[in-house]
């Protein structure tokens, strides 16, 4: 699967522009705040109908313009797509192939993209919400079935916890609180089932990725911190019966604190490097590289689910690595669309250049080398 075109009219930064790009390795070169990050972000909005950087979708229009459009010339092993996107006001309208989609989650699989942007530190040295976001996203992109669990799981959360917060204040119904756990425990066992099957594939691409990135010196070991506490992978019939004895063994918890105590919304990832817990002991090149281990692990991943290569979006992150690391990505990624955005061409880059196809980027004006 590669991006074979973008239109861009009135999109962040760019008054209207049109670029044909690369199959292989596409560097994306500029001066910081022209943007090369406003052209991955419109590339990430294509295959998600939503933004990376900000869930206002008003941001993203041009200084002055009260609406934007974005279309994608997309080629997969079955032909080519077009996808638009328009923004105008709170509307936003997404369509494939002409035909209007109604609901955002039709649009996953349709462009399936891997990001990797400083921000993706946070994979690691931050909290368990950002290895919860990692799992959600990641696995919808394969299974966008699981969106619409997700998307039930957490309105019946909510709700529990509505009917939890105002039970402390007198109004006390087991009944009615039984009535919540069943659709908790019927959402929620799904997606753990996902969850399981997902991490186990993963963290054996995430090993072997970890290896190479550091020439064999360091294992890394990514597991399911699953909230039921079984790490062999479970029946669904299993999980959901699990599921119902810890929501019953919690409730008089839940009542006094107010909030459902326990599900897939309180999980975690462990990411060891050589044994070690790399999230709370590991340094930050270490937390880096394991960050980018799990990050282009996917690449395989969605490989051998789909059958199609994802789109790689590397976001200024480049400079971070040291040069083997730079020469082990543009080496083995070639198989791959992958876009790189950075502020000069260092030396690793300079010898694929050759290759690949760059491109300049200057106060949202693209222009190809050569």
């Amino acid at each position: 699967m590669y991006l074979r075109e973008l239109k861009l009219i009135n999109f962040r930064n760019y008054r209207e522009s049109a670029v044909s790009f690369s199959q292989g390795i596409n560097f994306v070169v500029g001066n910081n705040a022209q943007g090369k990050t406003n052209l991955v972000e419109a590339i990430y909005l294509l295959s998600s109908g939503r933004s990376y950087r900000t869930p206002v979708d008003s941001e993203l229009l041009r200084w002055g313009a009260d609406t934007l459009y974005i279309k994608g010339s997309v080629v997969e092993n079955t032909g080519e797509k077009s996808i638009e996107i328009g923004i105008r006001g709170n509307n936003k309208s997404i369509k494939v192939n002409g035909v209007q989609l109604v609901k955002r989650g039709e649009l996953f699989g349709n462009l399936t993209t891997v990001i990797f942007s400083p921000d993706e530190l946070k994979l690691v040295k931050e909290g368990p919400s950002h290895r919860r976001k990692f799992m959600d996203q990641e696995i919808i992109q394969i299974k966008p079935a699981y969106y619409y669990v997700l998307t039930s799981y957490n309105k019946v959360l909510y709700q529990r916890n509505s009917f939890l917060k105002a039970s402390m204040a007198g109004r006390f119904d087991t009944d009615i609180l039984g009535v919540w756990d069943k659709q908790l425990a019927e959402y929620g066992a799904r997606l753990i089932y996902y969850r399981q099957r997902f991490i186990k594939r993963l963290s054996g691409f995430a090993k072997s990725m970890h290896s190479k990135l550091t020439n064999g010196q360091e294992d890394l070991e990514v597991t399911y911190q699953c909230c039921i506490g079984q790490q062999q992978e479970e029946s669904l019939s299993d999980i959901r019966s699990w599921f119902c004895g810890k929501l019953q063994s919690c409730r008089s918890r839940d009542f006094k604190t107010g909030v459902t105590n326990f599900g897939p919304h309180r999980e975690d990832l462990g990411v060891s490097v050589n044994g070690i817990d790399v999230r709370k002991y590991g340094s930050q090149g270490q937390q880096r590289t394991a960050a980018l281990s799990m990050k282009l692990s996917e690449i395989e991943l969605v490989k051998s689910e789909t059958g199609e290569y994802p789109v790689l979006l590397l976001d200024d992150v480049m400079s971070e690595l040291d040069p083997l690391r730079q020469k082990y990505i543009l080496e083995n990624l070639a198989r791959v669309q992958t876009f790189i955005t950075c502020t000069h061409l260092t030396g690793v880059m300079k010898k694929r250049s050759d290759s690949a196809k760059v491109f300049h980027v200057n106060s949202g004006i693209i222009t190809t080398e050569g």
